[in-house]
């Protein structure tokens, strides 16, 4: 069972969340939880710095009957090199055994796919694998106002997430944090699954897929948090996250993606994505 905290000042709550549901067992099991601020500065992540640096998030909308998305998935891999621990990958299947329906079917119509592979950035409208190059330069050259730190200890299956949300000021709008589990090294789901029809990529029997999405550890559209601490920095808390059903094959092979989004922007979309951070399980991820 999951529980996640929420706290202002000395308020608090918690709240179980439902088990998962959909083709991938811990698809979007609801949000809820507790946000603390500390005014002890000895966080472990360090002290709130002055500026951070933004991140990009691009969510690809692959499957393993797309013969174009091989060449999708190496566009997204070549942007996280060209870009190292600036841009986060996230695949997000549609219509094979790594799909979680419910977040799949929220995330196109946010986005307004309308083709495989296509790929928000930012959560801004969805587009073909020409653009996201453009979009990630674009998403890069902000300012951010605010940016995340983790800590995250796994043991037997068992996740603790501490999401760290840093502001210099007050950040308003209707804010929300997202919460996701990704799986790097996936094998096809049986030999010769994966299509292609690049003649640019390679696809044979060890063709890896890779940043699968495997777990959506809150709502789909995230869970609504309050940025206006005069701590500077919010934290949310996940304890005890059991992950031992996501389907996951390696451990080592896992990261915890967090991101901060909002409504209303300004994108065609009408949704973004402030800022982001990615962690590995049993890391503690500093401000940068």
């Amino acid at each position: 069972m999951l529980a996640v905290a929420l706290v202002f000042g000395v308020a608090s709550c918690t709240k179980d969340l439902p088990a998962g549901q959909g083709g991938n067992p811990f698809s979007n099991p609801g949000g809820g939880g507790t946000t603390t601020t500390d005014p002890d500065p000895g966080l472990p992540v360090g002290e709130v710095p002055g500026s951070f640096t933004q991140k990009a998030v691009l969510e690809e909308f692959t499957g393993e009957w797309c013969g174009w998305c091989p060449e999708g998935a190496k566009i997204m891999d070549d942007a996280i090199a060209a870009n190292p621990n600036t841009v986060i990958g996230i695949g997000v299947h549609d219509g094979d055994p790594m799909e979680l329906p419910a977040f799949n079917t929220w995330i196109k119509g946010a986005t307004g796919v309308t083709g495989f592979p296509n790929g928000s950035v930012q959560r801004g409208a969805a587009s073909g694998r020409g653009a996201w190059m453009g979009e990630i330069t674009s998403a890069l050259a902000r300012t951010p106002d605010c940016g995340l730190a983790m800590v995250t200890k796994e043991e037997a299956g068992l996740v603790d997430i501490d999401v760290y949300i840093g502001y210099n000021a007050p950040v308003t709008g209707s804010t929300k944090l997202s919460v996701f589990i990704t799986e790097d090294k996936v094998p096809q789901s049986s030999p010769g699954a994966q299509s292609n029809y690049s003649s640019s990529v390679v696809v044979d029997a060890n063709w890896m897929h890779g940043h699968v999405l495997r777990g959506v550890l809150t709502a789909n559209a995230g869970d609504a948090v309050t940025l206006n601490s005069t701590d500077k920095y919010t934290l949310v808390s996940m304890t005890g996250v059991d992950i031992s059903s996501l389907g996951i094959l390696d451990m080592s092979n896992v990261h915890v993606v967090a991101m901060v989004n909002v409504d209303g922007a300004s994108t065609a979309s009408g949704l973004d994505i402030l800022n982001a951070q990615q962690a590995s399980l049993n890391e503690t991820k500093e401000w940068d």
